[in-house]
């Protein structure tokens, strides 16, 4: 059996623990100093239960409520309380996995004699974690981390959810398939035009279905909602065989109309893809970009370049070449996507030493957010962008 372990609220969480006058009233944080002008980094549950949530303009959450408080995200408070959590849960069990900043996953074969079935045990850490920390956290138990990562969503704040396969009917039949890790836009949007918009109704599509429709990634969407086997969570570490694109994309909870706020989600998303390139060994030579509003309408363009890249910073660049040169203006923005394909092994050595030196400093930034969490060092553009990291 896996716990997944997912931190309610992290960083809007910190800041009321450490601030008791926060506690009980509804919060954001922001990732710069001028509250009106900044996009909301986290909010507490009491701002979700009003509307707000990470991704909103500063200024349309106070619009929504003007008595909000506001707190400037501290990075380093953040990373040190999750080193910490990390530490205890090590008491807990050696098999210990970091997702994210504020996600674990803890293997618990072994330990019943210890700790007793995994509902206790999984209470004895909310307990231990809420002690030591004065925050919450939601757990997941399922026999798969993919199915226990799920299950740790479903009863926030505060939930504990065990994922049975006699549970299956009742947890799956309201939940929507992209809450499944892996399932993004676009394979959100191909489930849903064959009728497959629940949990429930993934797993009742025959397996040949989706292996004609969707090939390999169609066999692992079948034994992803089943506790078979534990699948891997990535839909890249599922195919055996190289990847043809790698992308990533994001719907935001309303239409953006500001430019630099829309480029600093390309920025974000060009740094994602760039990072997966990295991990598979891998550069792209053609980018594909789609920008789309609520009517999925603006820019789906795909432009071959001659040089091939892993950087996510170039991978920028080329997104505003291909905007730049797109026929239609960019307005407003719900969805927003960039793919990668034309993959190739990275060419070395490189001519010039300059290549070298950016290379070196790509991947030491990559060391360091492995180590210590996804995305603790990024670029200062998306700075108010960074927390909702996990949707894209």
């Amino acid at each position: 059996m896996f716990m997944h372990i997912d931190m309610d609220a992290f960083f809007a969480s910190i800041e009321q623990m450490v601030n008791p006058n926060l506690k009980g009233k509804p919060l954001i944080v922001g990732g710069r100093q001028n509250r009106m002008h900044t996009v909301v980094c986290a909010a507490s549950y009491e701002a979700k239960a009003l509307g707000v949530d990470s991704g909103m303009f500063s200024s349309d959450a106070f619009k929504l409520c003007p008595n909000l408080e506001f707190v400037v995200a501290d990075s380093a408070k953040y990373i040190y309380t999750s080193e910490k959590i990390g530490e205890l849960l090590i008491k807990f069990s050696p098999q210990v996995e970091r997702f994210s900043v504020d996600e674990f996953v803890l293997e618990t074969k072994g330990l019943k004699q210890i700790f007793g079935k995994p509902e206790e045990m999984a209470l004895e850490i909310k307990g231990k974690i809420k002690a030591s920390f004065g925050i919450t956290c939601s757990i997941g138990i399922a026999k798969t981390r993919l199915l226990a990562k799920l299950a740790s969503k479903l009863n926030k704040p505060d939930g504990l959810v065990i994922l049975n396969e006699k549970d299956l009917p009742k947890l799956f039949k309201n939940t929507p398939v992209e809450k499944l890790c892996g399932v993004g836009q676009s394979l959100k949007l191909r489930l849903n035009s064959l009728g497959i918009e629940t949990c429930w109704q993934l797993f009742s599509t025959p397996k040949e279905i989706l292996f004609e429709r969707f090939g390999k990634v169609g066999l692992w969407l079948y034994e992803a909602v089943r506790t078979n086997e534990d699948v891997p969570v990535s839909l890249l570490e599922a195919q055996n065989e190289p990847a043809k694109s790698i992308g990533h994309s994001y719907t935001l909870p309303y239409e953006l109309s500001q430019k630099q706020a829309i480029f600093s989600w390309i920025r974000l998303l060009s740094e994602m893809v760039g990072r997966r390139l990295r991990e598979q060994n891998l550069e792209a030579k053609t980018l594909y970009l789609y920008l789309h509003n609520s009517k999925h309408q603006g820019i789906s363009r795909q432009k071959t370049f001659s040089l091939s890249t892993f950087d996510g910073f170039e991978i920028y660049l080329r997104c505003l070449f291909i905007i730049k040169n797109s026929q239609k203006s960019l307005k407003r923005v719900r969805c927003l996507g960039i793919s990668a394909s034309n993959l190739f092994p990275p060419e070395r050595p490189y001519l010039f030493a300059s290549q070298d030196r950016r290379e070196a400093l790509i991947f030491s930034l990559d060391k360091i957010n492995n180590k210590f969490g996804d995305w603790m060092i990024f670029p200062a553009s998306v700075t108010s962008l960074i927390s909702s990291k996990n949707n894209p």
